[in-house]
C-alpha cells in the first residue's frame, strides 16, 4: 500500500510538471482584442530586455552598418520540413551553409528554423501587420541553437513584415499549401510541397532595418537575441492570413493568435538603421523628395505648354 501510494504521489507530480512547461497565448475578447498579457513566469515577467517592441523613430537612435551579407540564402532548402509546434508554423533548415553576416553583427550566424506569427509581433508606430516571419540563427561560435540561447547575442533573429494586400503571396502559398496536411495535430510535420529560398522571404529594401537587444517572444524568454526588423514589409492577401488561423494548438482549438504582447523598452538603446548620404540625410528620404520636385516640375512644364496652346 505504501508503494502505491509513492507511486501515486510521483505519478501526479510528473504530471504537475509535464502541464507546468505547457503555456498558451491569451484568448482574444470578443471585440478580437488581446485584454490581458501573458503569464508566463520567470523571465518572462520579470526580465528587462523582453521582445517584441514597439518600434518607433522617435525612441531611436540613428545607426550606420555595413551591409547585410546573406550566404546560399537564394538557394532552396533542402528537404525542409513544415512542423505545427503548436504555438506557430516552423519550417526547419538542416544546411549549416545557409549563414549571414555584416549589418553590424558580431560574427556568422547559422539559419536554424523559420516561424510565423499572426499577426505581428512587433509594431512600427504602433501599427500592427498581417503577419511577422522569424529567421532564427546562432552563432557560429556555438554547436547549436541551444547553446547560443545561454549566451547573450548568441542568436540572431530577422523579423519580417507582412501587410495584407489584393494579391496573394505565393511563397506563403508554399508553406500553406504543406500547412494543411499537418494543421490539426500538434507535433506533425510535413515535407515542404514546393521548392523555398528564404531569399524570397525577405523585403527588397534589406538595408532600412531597427536593431535592438531583446528576447525569444516564446518561454522561457531568454534575453539572448540581437533583433533586426525591416522597415519594407511585403504583401500577402487576407485569405492568406486567415489560413494561418486554422492551425490548431495542444488544446485543440485553433490557434487565431500567436502574437506576444508589446514589451517596454527601459533602458535599452534602439537603432533605426538605413542608407545616408555623405552628408548624414536619409537615402531614401532624400530620393523620395527628390522624386516629387522632378515630377512637379514636369507638370508645370507640361502645363505652360498646355497653356501657350
Amino acid at each position: 500500500m505504501k508503494s502505491f501510494t509513492l507511486l501515486l504521489c510521483y505519478a501526479l507530480f510528473v504530471l504537475h510538471a509535464a502541464r507546468g512547461d505547457e503555456w498558451n497565448y491569451p484568448t482574444p475578447g470578443t471585440n478580437g482584442v488581446m485584454s490581458e498579457p501573458e503569464r508566463w513566469g520567470g523571465q518572462c515577467d520579470n526580465g528587462r530586455r523582453q521582445s517584441p517592441i514597439d518600434l518607433t523613430i522617435a525612441a531611436a537612435v540613428r545607426g550606420q552598418f555595413a551591409p547585410l551579407f546573406f550566404s546560399n540564402y537564394m538557394l532552396p532548402l533542402k528537404q525542409p520540413r513544415v512542423t505545427n509546434t503548436g504555438h506557430s508554423i516552423q519550417i526547419n533548415n538542416r544546411d549549416s551553409a545557409i549563414t549571414m553576416q555584416g549589418g553590424g553583427l558580431g560574427g556568422r550566424f547559422v539559419l536554424d528554423q523559420m516561424h510565423f506569427h499572426w499577426g505581428s509581433e512587433h509594431t512600427l508606430d504602433d501599427t500592427r501587420y498581417g503577419l511577422e516571419l522569424h529567421l532564427v540563427h546562432h552563432d557560429t561560435r556555438y554547436a547549436s541553437l541551444e547553446d547560443a540561447v545561454q549566451a547573450r547575442n548568441g542568436v540572431a533573429v530577422l523579423g519580417v513584415l507582412f501587410h495584407v494586400g489584393s494579391q496573394p503571396n505565393m511563397h506563403i502559398d508554399t508553406i500553406l499549401d504543406t500547412a494543411t496536411e499537418i494543421q490539426n495535430e500538434v507535433g506533425k510535420e510535413a515535407l515542404l510541397r514546393g521548392k523555398l529560398s528564404p531569399y524570397n522571404l525577405l523585403p527588397s529594401n534589406r538595408t532600412s532595418f531597427y536593431r535592438y537587444e531583446g528576447s525569444l517572444t516564446t518561454p522561457a524568454c531568454a534575453e539572448s537575441v540581437i533583433w533586426t526588423v525591416f522597415t519594407e514589409s511585403i504583401s500577402v492577401s487576407l485569405e492568406q492570413v486567415e489560413r494561418f488561423k486554422a492551425i490548431h494548438d495542444q488544446t485543440g482549438r485553433e490557434l487565431v493568435n500567436n502574437f506576444r504582447s508589446v514589451q517596454p523598452l527601459n533602458t535599452r538603446a534602439l537603432v533605426y538603421a538605413t542608407e545616408w548620404d555623405q552628408h548624414g540625410n536619409n537615402f531614401a528620404t532624400k530620393m523620395t523628395s527628390n522624386v516629387v520636385f522632378l515630377g512637379a516640375i514636369v507638370l508645370l512644364v507640361i502645363t505652360s505648354r498646355l497653356s501657350y496652346h
